[in-house]
């Protein structure tokens, strides 16, 4: 593992993910996922969940740290608001600050944001300033819905 220094904005960037970032988001997202105990069960009756879907790239930003992706966000436009697809970080990195960046990068675009949360972060989408707003069913079963309260996220 490489050494971590702190996540802040002199060593962080934040930009659109370019061609050569797929390979580095298809192995954080499949890490990252793996992450949670509580849904291993599922992956391994679903491996292809774990496989990123690299179609969202055009709407993927991805934090860097000395050159190396250590997180990223996908967003889709809907009706009005985006769509939160993805928020992973590098499992090394997990706790920095890395997934917080991003969100506050999206908030600076002013608009509402919604996703259906994994159970498991919904304490860290409550930090950053989403509300519950409902459930949806998904393949995995019934999964929180959020929407990020502008007013309340962090500049």
């Amino acid at each position: 593992m490489n050494e971590k220094k702190p996540v802040n904005s002199s060593n962080l960037v934040i930009r659109n993910a370019v061609v050569d970032d797929v390979d580095t988001l298809r192995d954080v997202f499949r890490r990252a996922s793996l992450t949670n105990e509580g849904v291993r069960e599922l992956f391994a009756i679903h491996p292809e969940w774990l496989l990123w879907d690299d179609a969202m790239m055009p709407f993927t930003r991805v934090a860097v740290v000395d050159g190396r992706v250590v997180g990223f966000a996908s967003l889709r436009p809907v009706d009005g608001f985006l769509e939160l697809e993805d928020l992973f970080t590098d499992p090394d990195w997990m706790r920095q600050g890395v997934a917080s960046a991003l969100i506050e990068d999206i908030a600076r675009r002013g608009m509402r944001v919604e996703v259906t949360a994994n159970p498991y972060a919904i304490g860290f989408y409550e930090s950053v300033g989403f509300a519950a707003s409902g459930f949806a069913n998904t393949q995995g079963g019934p999964a929180p819905r959020m929407h990020l309260d502008i007013t309340r996220a962090r500049p």
